[in-house]
């Protein structure tokens, strides 16, 4: 199936309407059971206990049962390179990618550089109108909340204390619409990269010009689990009310 991009360098997760990419299928790590995501290095991601959640920054565990519950899997592989991958997947159909964030942690200045982020619009309407558990991923930013939560969880315990990301400017209005996903996602701008001679080496970084976006790594997991916790206390309200 033939996929366009909306965009080839964004990073973090907001859920957009996006066409789609030809891709085949990924390397990707085993399942988790609620609990750990192992990377395909070795490399995991530890669960907390199953205790109702005491820390202001949700766990693995708390956050894979929320995006299964919601009808996403949420997976994840690592490279020696210090590379990272992690992908959504409807729990319904594994065939289904919803999408992927990937990117790498920095040699240098402990950053985690979120490269690409593809959200597949056609992807997210199958798994709605399959009659699966697939609920739009729980929280008003879709999916790519839960996969880029996985991400940052993974550059904290490597010891990352900001994020970085491009939001691309492809065309005016959806660049002006990703910046407005982001801020609301919790990122602030730092810089537009354009096309003149002071910009050269952020876009042989980034790939193109666009808006650099950055947050502290901890702060943007405090507001997602606010998110994610709000999104689980309205189903279990819900719930109790049927």
């Amino acid at each position: 199936m033939k996929r366009r991009l909306i965009a080839t360098s964004l990073a973090i997760a907001i859920c957009l309407p996006v066409g789609a990419l030809s891709f085949g299928r990924l390397p990707l790590t085993s399942r988790t059971n609620h609990g750990r995501i192992r990377g395909a290095s070795g490399s995991s991601l530890h669960a907390a206990s199953t205790d109702a959640p005491t820390s202001d920054i949700a766990e693995i565990e708390e956050v894979t049962a929320f995006a299964s519950a919601n009808g996403v899997d949420l997976q994840f592989t690592t490279n020696p390179a210090r590379g990272y991958r992690g992908v959504a997947v409807a729990v319904d159909d594994p065939e289904n990618i919803l999408g992927y964030v990937e990117g790498f942690i920095r040699p240098a200045g402990q950053i985690l550089h979120a490269d690409k982020m593809e959200i597949f619009k056609a992807a997210l309407n199958t798994a709605r109108t399959s009659g699966g558990s697939f609920s739009g991923g729980g929280t008003f930013l879709g999916p790519g909340l839960l996969v880029a939560y996985v991400c940052l969880l993974h550059g904290r315990e490597c010891g990352c204390g900001k994020i970085e990301f491009l939001a691309i400017d492809d065309a005016e209005f959806q660049h002006k619409r990703l910046v407005r996903y982001y801020r609301t996602a919790g990122f602030k701008e730092v810089r537009y990269v354009g096309e003149e001679l002071k910009d050269i080496g952020d876009r042989l970084v980034w790939g193109g010009c666009g808006t650099l976006m950055t947050e502290n790594v901890d702060k943007v997991l405090r507001k997602w689990t606010r998110i994610i916790r709000a999104g689980a206390k309205r189903v279990a309200e819900s719930e109790r009310t049927d």
